[in-house]
């Protein structure tokens, strides 16, 4: 890597791991913080209305004894880390935070960390809301959104004091298209052959954009790609990632110290981020609620076989020598769309295996390890 791209990949691993330092000074110099849960909140509302939206993570590096008191063991592993954050004031910086209904326990996660400020159990807990979103591609459920999409810019409107105008929204989504575009320039250097980045450092540099404004995330990824051209090739069995969102580096570090390279995946935090531009011609309310409506399909979405498709057709554009599935514990909905996923990437010559009912901190390594290292021996017998 050249001086500058270096430079900008180390900024960005700071940001990615570090990763509310730069809102914590935001909060401090006087801006407003607004957090929000996996990626079907338009965060464009947000950043218009001169907020600065980050996404709300877990920490698998945190035990859940704390928040566990409020919570049955059966909600997914995830949901509890980040329900444990809100329980023991790591979010208390945030001005609001806003949940989603990506999938139950997220949504049922709502309903307790709402009880439990309600009735002053935890001291720590910012002012939360909930933006909707249905889970069908019909008409009539794309209006509700867009309806929602209004809503949420009238709630930013009053939590900030200043008018959110067709303007600078609209010049808001030129921004977040840049961003989008970037990152597709990345994603092209991991599908490339051989691969220039690994799946490890393709977190880093995406997941850097959720914790810090995209004016600045844009400036790091055009200094990144400038020296694109510089970056040495890597080596390894070019893996396909599927299931529960990846928020830290503990599943791509173990796939890739195997001899892997992760070269795409079909999780919110890595290549999907990215897709489907937000259409500038049309009024920005709708366009958003367009974009973030029909966006690449997701696990919780309806009808299957779009998701089916997408999985096939992206682990096929990456060149993928075979696909993983990671599951964690009670995130069902991912796991019921294995079966399908599993015979259609078949049906085109790419093997996968699935890791199910998985922890979300990766305590039996070796155990996992053994299971990558058989299926990507596997595979080069195959070849």
């Amino acid at each position: 890597m050249q001086v500058d791209t270096t430079a900008a990949f180390e900024t960005m691993k700071m940001h990615y791991r570090e990763r509310y330092a730069f809102a914590r000074k935001w909060k401090k110099e006087g801006g407003k913080v607004v957090g929000y849960h996996y990626t079907s909140v338009p965060e464009e509302v947000i950043a218009a209305a001169g907020l600065l939206p980050v996404m709300v993570t877990g920490d698998p590096s945190i035990s859940t004894e704390e928040g566990d008191k409020y919570m049955e063991d059966y909600f997914c592993p995830f949901v509890r880390s980040v329900h444990n954050l809100y329980v023991t004031g790591r979010y208390d910086f945030l001005d609001l935070a806003i949940f989603t209904q990506t999938n139950d326990s997220i949504k049922r996660g709502y309903y307790y960390v709402w009880t439990e400020k309600q009735l002053g159990l935890c001291t720590g807990i910012p002012p939360i809301t909930a933006f909707d979103s249905l889970h069908t591609r019909k008409y009539i459920a794309s209006q509700y959104v867009c309806g929602r999409v209004a809503a949420l810019k009238k709630q930013m409107e009053q939590l900030s004091g200043k008018e959110i105008t067709e303007e600078k929204l609209k010049k808001t989504i030129e921004v977040y298209n840049e961003n989008r575009s970037l990152l597709k320039k990345v994603a092209d250097l991991r599908r490339a052959d051989p691969p220039r980045i690994t799946g490890v450092e393709a977190l880093q540099i995406i997941g850097a954009g959720f914790f810090i404004p995209k004016e600045e995330h844009n400036r790091l990824l055009k200094a990144f790609l400038a020296g694109a051209d510089t970056l040495p090739a890597r080596d390894g069995v070019r893996i396909y990632v599927s299931g529960t969102i990846i928020d830290n580096l503990q599943l791509y570090e173990l796939i890739e110290s195997c001899g892997a390279v992760v070269v795409s995946e079909d999780v919110c935090t890595g290549n999907r981020y990215s897709d489907n531009l937000v259409d500038t011609s049309i009024d920005a309310v709708d366009a958003l609620a367009e974009r973030y409506h029909f966006k690449a399909h997701e696990g919780r979405m309806f009808p299957m076989w779009e998701l089916v498709d997408y999985v096939k057709s992206t682990a096929q554009a990456c060149d993928a020598d075979g696909a993983i599935f990671n599951y964690l514990r009670w995130d069902d909905s991912h796991g019921w769309n294995y079966p399908s996923q599993r015979d259609a990437l078949a049906a085109i010559g790419i093997p996968s295996t699935a890791f199910e009912m998985q922890d979300y901190t990766i305590s039996g390594q070796e155990q996992l390890r053994t299971r990558i290292e058989a299926f990507l021996e596997m595979i080069r017998g195959g070849k």
